[in-house]
């Protein structure tokens, strides 16, 4: 039996980064020739993982397979070919946490057979929806045993904050509020992610469950001029120190953390770096891409200029290009290791 499962994990590693698949052949994907050189195994995580979206996001976009837009481009694949039963939730896309944590446990009794164990994976604030999920909203239907994070303001994010106070003020809040609600955006959502709704309200009346095992990734990257991310990143920067673009390093600790992922922004921890970057290393006058160039060195979100004499000469002191698939393999393999 555990000849058997090691075969199985072994082929869907091997195959893992076919997430590429129609976006160009493997001889000018570098990313598929250097994740190919070192095979890893991973194993599937015991419990059905749900996939929890962040503000503004989505499962999937389009009903054609051709044309659809997945929010977890290439995840739920790759975690199904090594064994994992995967559930992607669609919860309001700009409600605040309560409706939005509502809306997930409404989703997951629906997903899972009665008795259910599962594991939650989070993004961004959808990592917020899960913890007020497990600490005010328990399901007679499932019982949640393990929470991961990705890049989840937990502490809040100063962005945020310097959007609700730089730039909308205090004297034009309401009518800020008003515009927002004409468009789908309740007040919560915005609010829900500043430091002080988090560190005041939110954290002090969410504690904990001592039953649930709590895991978190930050991440972390350097823009570069034409980063999609560089004005709030320098926000952030100035005010808490290295972040995602979005969310800081330290505001993404929660639980047991594991690591930060460096050279991938608060999107390519989605796998939206593969979708955009091939199309810009053949288009490179476009707008679009990754933290990545067409070469594989790392550089800012929608870099251009990749030419840089001092990026050829420390090509070799960078580190391995970041790839969503196996970050959540590795996820599904550290699961597994603790019995999720």
């Amino acid at each position: 039996m555990k000849d058997k499962e090691s075969e199985t994990t072994a082929k869907g590693s091997k195959d893992r980064i076919d997430n590429t698949k129609g976006e160009g052949g493997e001889e000018d994907d570098p990313r598929k020739k250097a994740v190919k050189e070192e095979v890893k195994t991973f194993r599937p995580a015991r419990l059905p993982l749900v996939l929890c979206h962040g503000f503004s996001g989505f499962d999937s976009l389009g009903q054609n397979p051709d044309f659809r837009f997945d929010y977890w481009r290439g995840v739920r694949d790759a975690l199904e070919e090594i064994g994992c039963t995967v559930l992607a939730a669609r919860v309001p896309p700009f409600a605040g946490i309560e409706q939005r944590a509502k809306k997930l446990r409404d989703f997951i009794e629906q997903a899972v057979p009665h008795g259910s164990e599962v594991n939650l994976i989070g993004h961004s604030m959808g990592g917020l929806d899960c913890r007020y999920l497990i600490s005010h909203l328990k399901s007679p239907h499932f019982t949640v045993k393990s929470l991961t994070t990705l890049a989840t303001p937990h502490h809040g994010s100063s962005f945020a904050d310097y959007v609700m106070t730089d730039i909308v003020g205090v004297v034009r809040l309401e009518a800020f509020w008003t515009m927002l609600n004409m468009v789908g955006v309740e007040r919560g959502a915005a609010e829900n992610l500043t430091t002080h709704y988090l560190r005041d309200k939110f954290n002090p009346g969410t504690p904990d469950d001592p039953k649930v095992r709590y895991f978190s990734y930050a991440a972390s990257f350097q823009p570069g001029f034409f980063s999609r991310f560089r004005f709030p990143w320098q926000v952030i920067m100035a005010r808490e120190g290295p972040n995602d673009g979005l969310v800081s390093v330290e505001s993404a600790k929660w639980g047991k953390f594991v690591r930060t992922i460096p050279n991938a922004d608060h999107m390519d921890l989605m796998n939206w770096i593969n979708a955009l970057a091939w199309s810009r290393a053949r288009f490179p006058w476009i707008l679009g891409g990754s933290s990545h160039d067409p070469e594989g060195r790392p550089k800012g979100a929608f870099e251009m200029d990749n030419d840089e004499e001092g990026d050829r000469s420390q090509r070799a002191e960078i580190p391995p290009l970041f790839n969503a698939i196996e970050l959540y393999l590795e996820i599904s393999d550290m699961l597994h290791e603790h019995g999720l």
